[in-house]
């Protein structure tokens, strides 16, 4: 399970660079997003479960337990990134009303685009 886990964070991780190094505007704001799922996998992987490694229920005495310090800050964490996407999805959306254009390469200002 570990390991499965573990290929999913590493494309996940793959595919938000693969869309952050793109020119469009939206497919940034998305790599972003992916990255955010990428860093709350990570934090969900860093929980244990229990001295059985089973289910995450509070069980009898002290078995089968999970500290919910870590679904707590990846409950956070998921609130931080939906309102990081809304944030920059409303940026987009106002540079293309502004600009007329959804390219990074156009809005740089480099002089070679003035010439």
């Amino acid at each position: 399970m570990n390991l499965i886990l573990l290929l999913v964070i590493g494309f996940l991780i793959f595919i938000g660079t693969y869309m952050i190094l793109s020119v469009n505007l939206i497919r940034i704001v998305i790599g972003i997003s992916i990255y955010t799922h990428a860093g709350n996998l990570i934090i969900m992987s860093m929980g244990s479960y229990g001295k059985n490694k089973t289910e995450p229920l509070i069980g009898t005495a002290n078995q089968n337990f999970v500290d919910p310090l870590l679904q707590a800050i990846v409950l956070t964490a998921i609130v931080i990134g939906f309102a990081m996407t809304a944030f920059l999805l409303v940026l987009v959306y106002r540079t293309f009303r502004v600009t007329k254009e959804d390219e990074i390469d156009v809005l740089r200002g480099d002089d070679e685009n003035n010439e």
